[in-house]
């Protein structure tokens, strides 16, 4: 719900701005003080937009650059790559059971890691992988 209120909360801040002699007037407050204040809300209203552009471009990023560096002929370079992701998953799932077998108390960044790692194979992963096969 919010997603879809800060666009339009964004352009109703754009439409006052332009407004701003007639808002000044209106409340008695300077121009420029009635300037910075539409200002930085339309700032702070658009901060997750931003931020979220600015991840997207980053794994874009990221991407090109590991299909760039990618060797088919090298296979154990690949082979090493590969591994990196379910050793981790291993290591996390085995230290969750350790933990739990020897009563040991997790911390809420041990869940995280955790469901980071169980989000990443069981969430958006398989429907990335659906996406890029039928291409």
């Amino acid at each position: 719900m919010l997603q879809l209120a800060l666009p339009v909360l964004t352009g109703i801040l754009r439409a006052l701005s332009t407004r701003k002699s007639e808002i000044s007037k209106t409340s008695g407050v300077a121009e420029n003080v009635v300037s910075e204040v539409l200002g930085a809300a339309e700032k702070y209203a658009s901060k997750d937009e931003r931020l979220q552009a600015q991840i997207f471009q980053e794994l874009a990023n990221a991407r090109a650059h590991d299909m760039g560096t990618f060797d088919k002929t090298d296979t154990a370079a690949n082979r090493l790559r590969s591994s990196v992701r379910p050793i981790v998953t291993f290591v996390a799932m085995g230290w969750y059971v350790f933990a739990r077998v020897e009563g040991i108390e997790l911390m809420p960044e041990d869940y995280a890691i955790i469901g980071g790692v169980l989000a990443f194979w069981f969430g958006f992963r398989p429907f990335e992988k659906v996406k890029l096969n039928n291409k």
